[in-house]
């Protein structure tokens, strides 16, 4: 009797074990489900850009020729500039901290980190566009040898104000992972512009200064449009402006007390160092992306800058690619308050974009070959550029998930440094090589400076986890903090 009943207990225990397997089993299946489920709902308003961005450009080519798109990627280079600068970081800050806040359920505490992210911005983004204004003539008659350029570039300033206001609804539907009404609402935004586009092809009204109205015109209905799916509660409060002027205005710019929220045993850096660092970092991503147009403007005609935004076209479906991994997986590695919960993200993550990137590279070789069908006889030259810029795209795929997960453990702080090393190389690499070999010559200089970034983004998440044999252990505190 004392037999059988062992073996039943241990039958016992290997149905429970089982039990426990098969739990454990359908558990993970289920995360890494909704992880895809939500990289291919962000992937939607990417896809949707991808073949609006096609029509768009096709368009946009055919009617202005080569000559009129190099005047148009020189407008949208500063355009585009203060574009980027109104975010600088503070997004993916408001994302990060309101999405822990949700995830504790502190729906106060989420509202206040959007409002004060949404006041940064605005704030950031008008003085941006008040220094672009006022040094646009000087850019267009010294650099670009056309001062035509300067009152159209100051009528696009009002894109990058119109961007401010249209990414309230993204950033507050992220930090709730609500990522099929984000997609929603950045479909719309494209379809809004893309309307815009065949309107002047239907009356065949192409001109730089047309195209730039447009694009200010469909930015402000999206803005409108959309800033009413959000809560009052995360663009204003009247509690923020109780007591006296000095509390006011402390409360206004300082960034929320985070409280039980900012508990972090990887990463204790708060929301305003946070933000802080991510500016910094944003300011020298977005002149080292524009250095290339900018430099190609001194260095070369406007029609060889024209085949050059031509070939970018082609990097669409990879930086959709790119957006839709970012958008997905960033509230998750915010989330993340754990050594194995982070290494488990950062495994699953590089398996995807290595797989992306193996994907990518055949792309690259092969769709850039239909430049001439697509956009025209004058853009045929472009296919070796499109191939180029491409490539670069793959390498950015590569780099991709250990720059977001990286943000878990504190790296924001050594980001900046990375940044600015690839400014240097790209700076470099085009004044060695737009001489030399064109626009090739700034593709390849692309492609060296994402390559050196994900070099050290490497180094530096491998040294932080004690994956390099330098390191066994992680450090209590980072090389880099002061």
């Amino acid at each position: 009797m004392p037999l059988i009943t062992g073996m039943e207990d241990s039958q016992s225990a290997v149905h429970d074990r089982s039990g426990q397997f098969f739990l454990w089993l359908r558990g993970r299946l289920a995360y890494y489900r909704q992880a895809i489920e939500d990289v291919l709902v962000s992937m939607a308003p990417q896809a949707v850009s991808l073949v609006a961005g096609v029509v768009t450009s096709v368009l946009i080519a055919r009617g202005l020729g080569a000559e009129g798109m190099g005047q148009y990627a020189l407008v949208l280079s500063v355009c585009g500039l203060t574009s980027q600068l109104s975010d600088l970081g503070i997004g993916r800050t408001a994302v990060r901290f309101a999405a822990r806040a949700a995830a504790l359920g502190d729906t106060r505490l989420q509202m206040s980190v959007l409002r004060w992210a949404f006041r940064l911005r605005m704030a950031m983004v008008l003085v941006a566009s008040a220094a672009a204004f006022a040094v646009a003539p000087w850019i267009a008659q010294r650099f670009w040898h056309d001062p035509s350029l300067a009152p159209i570039v100051r009528l696009g300033l009002w894109i990058g104000i119109m961007s401010g206001v249209a990414g309230v609804p993204s950033v507050y539907f992220q930090s709730l992972k609500r990522f099929r009404i984000n997609a929603t609402v950045s479909i719309v935004q494209t379809l809004l512009t893309l309307a815009g586009i065949i309107a002047l092809a239907w009356l065949e009204y192409w001109s730089v200064d047309a195209v730039i109205r447009v694009s200010v015109l469909t930015a402000a209905l999206g803005a409108a449009a959309f800033i009413v799916l959000v809560p009052k509660a995360a663009l204003f409060s009247l509690a923020d402006l109780q007591g006296s002027a000095k509390s006011v205005l402390t409360r206004l710019w300082k960034a929320p007390d985070q409280g039980s929220a900012g508990e972090n045993s990887l990463d204790d850096t708060g929301p305003t160092t946070f933000a802080f660092y991510m500016v910094l970092s944003s300011i020298i991503v977005a002149i080292t992306l524009r250095a290339d147009v900018w430099l190609m403007g001194y260095f070369l005609s406007q029609s060889e800058i024209g085949i050059y935004q031509v070939a970018t076209r082609f990097t669409l479906p990879l930086t959709m690619l790119i957006g839709a991994l970012n958008t997905a997986l960033w509230p998750r590695a915010s989330a993340v308050t754990s050594l194995p919960e982070t290494l488990r993200l950062l495994r699953g993550t590089l398996k995807v974009s290595a797989l992306a990137a193996v994907g990518g590279l055949l792309y690259a070789i092969f769709a850039p070959m239909a430049t001439a069908w697509l956009f025209g006889d004058e853009y045929a030259s472009g296919v070796f550029l499109g191939q180029l810029l491409c490539i670069r795209y793959c390498v950015a795929l590569l780099m991709c998930p250990m720059g977001v997960v990286g943000y878990s453990f504190g790296l924001v702080r050594a980001y900046w440094g990375v940044n600015l090393v690839q400014l240097t190389v790209a700076v470099m690499l085009n004044l060695l090589l737009i001489p030399q070999f064109g626009a090739a010559g700034a593709a390849l200089a692309l492609i060296g400076c994402d390559a050196s970034g994900a070099a050290l983004v490497a180094f530096l998440a491998f040294r932080q986890l004690g994956l390099l044999p330098l390191r066994h252990r992680m450090p209590s505190k980072p090389l880099w903090r002061i």
